[in-house]
């Protein structure tokens, strides 16, 4: 029976509602937990686990990451492997809301007043990941949850963290390839394949500028181009916006060199937080409106894309 339907039950214990999502990587259920009678979200992934080393780091930054608790992220409250099918299963709090992706879809760019609040907050709990010994590597508008689950206090929650290298690992091929999102690697990521703290704070940078001025830092196109214009630092920026104060900060966080961004995550909040919010909605309205006038087309992101060194 496959894993997804409805009625089956994953691990003896997580009964199937429904599939909430299907995607190229995993695939999302709503299942009721057998044991303590809650509904949980249980994301399966694709890729079966073989008893690699990468497999086996993969468990243990699973299990890291499960120790890891901040309101504003959805903790993995329990995962293994299923035994009919060798797929790794991470079992959620089941959400209310939806991702930052189908906000900025929807609304095209959000207000200074609205997002920096939270992306701040949602900086504090990356923060918390990041003292753990995780870095989370595939920060993307699809990985911020807007969880309104309390309308009157909504939250941005970070997920998907512990499982980065999973779905990397799904993607090497013998040509050594690897994947990624192209429109939020980080330079260094896209150089040798390896992350730090600071290059979850460039993702974060990439998702917050987008959502403020309402397009992509990077534009769509063949892949190579859309790499190289991280490595040569060609975001969709506009240029007077750097003699403002929020400017300054997306012009920090944004740097080619990790060693010239923010320390940490909650440095990059801190900073923020200093940030007013009227100002930084006239700068970003006054730069934007023109710099928007040369933009004549926003092409969805390359997700899963793979590219070869």
């Amino acid at each position: 029976m496959d894993p997804t339907e409805t009625g089956a039950v994953i691990a003896h214990r997580y009964r199937v509602r429904c599939l909430l999502g299907a995607g190229g990587m995993a695939d999302v259920v709503a299942a009721d937990d057998l044991e303590t009678g809650e509904t949980v979200a249980v994301k399966l992934l694709r890729e079966p686990l073989e008893g690699t080393a990468m497999d086996r780091r993969v468990m243990q930054e699973l299990l890291a990451a499960a120790r890891v608790s901040h309101p504003n992220l959805v903790p993995i409250a329990d995962f293994g492997i299923a035994v009919e099918s060798r797929r790794l299963f991470i079992v959620m709090e089941l959400l209310v809301g939806e991702d930052l992706a189908g906000v900025l879809h929807r609304r095209g760019r959000v207000e200074p007043g609205w997002i920096l609040p939270l992306f701040c907050e949602a900086l504090d709990g990356l923060d918390e990941v990041h003292r753990s010994g995780i870095v989370h590597k595939d920060i993307k508008p699809a990985n911020l949850f807007l969880d309104r689950k309390s309308p009157e206090r909504p939250r941005l929650r970070v997920t998907d963290f512990g499982i980065a290298r999973h779905t990397q690992r799904a993607s090497i091929t013998q040509t050594g390839a690897f994947a990624c999102t192209p429109r939020y690697a980080a330079p260094e990521y896209i150089v040798d394949g390896e992350a730090t703290p600071a290059s979850d704070v460039y993702q974060m940078a990439l998702v917050l500028a987008e959502s403020l001025f309402g397009w992509a830092m990077v534009a769509g196109g063949p892949v190579f181009d859309v790499m190289n214009a991280h490595l040569r630092g060609q975001l969709r920026l506009p240029p007077g916006l750097f003699t403002s104060p929020i400017g300054k900060v997306l012009a920090r966080a944004l740097s080619r060199d990790p060693v010239h961004r923010f320390s940490s995550a909650r440095e990059f909040a801190a900073v923020l937080r200093g940030i007013d919010p009227e100002a930084a909605a006239a700068a970003i309205e006054l730069h934007g409106a023109m710099y928007r006038r040369d933009l004549v087309s926003m092409p969805m992101p390359l997700e899963g894309s793979v590219v070869a060194f």
